[in-house]
């Protein structure tokens, strides 16, 4: 396993996160990164990012945390592909448990596609738990899976 530093991200890590970005199905829009980093944004978002031990620091992942009612929400969790399978994710995954209990969620929730078996995966270990499917949630029409773990999370094996 690689251990990254974990820190939050801030408009200065802007072209990185959009590198990152632009390698997912799930990519968002330049413009809204670009506005819930912004100085003056008022969003309750949170975007945490997973660094090399280097000199040079590259971002290897980032997640983002929001809030849904009173939940957290994970919104985005996004590993450069280089760098998968290498528990970076889950190490992201733990700082946004940890940023969400400080914020006082007692539950974590996310949305991912039917068909990413991976992430399914790292959530269930992770003791998040599919609620329900929510059908043709994606642009392409692909279901996507609704998941919640009560926090903090607690690592478990899977049968």
């Amino acid at each position: 396993m690689y251990v990254p530093d974990i820190d939050f991200l801030t408009s200065d890590d802007i072209p990185d996160i959009l590198r990152i970005n632009a390698e997912s199905q799930c990519s968002w829009p330049e413009e809204v990164i670009r506005s819930d980093l912004s100085d003056n944004s008022s969003s309750e978002i949170t975007y945490l990012g997973a660094f090399a031990s280097t000199a040079e620091a590259p971002l290897l992942g980032y997640a983002v945390l929001g809030r849904e009612k009173r939940e957290g929400l994970l919104m985005a969790l996004i590993v450069d592909r280089i760098y998968q399978r290498r528990g970076i994710g889950r190490q992201l995954l733990v700082a946004v448990s940890d940023c969400a209990m400080y914020l006082k969620f007692r539950r974590l929730k996310l949305k991912v596609r039917k068909s990413n078996s991976a992430a399914i995966s790292l959530y269930s270990q992770m003791s998040f738990v599919g609620e329900t499917v929510r059908r043709g949630y994606y642009s392409n029409g692909e279901d996507a899976v609704i998941m919640s773990a009560k926090l903090p999370l607690k690592e478990r094996a899977l049968n």
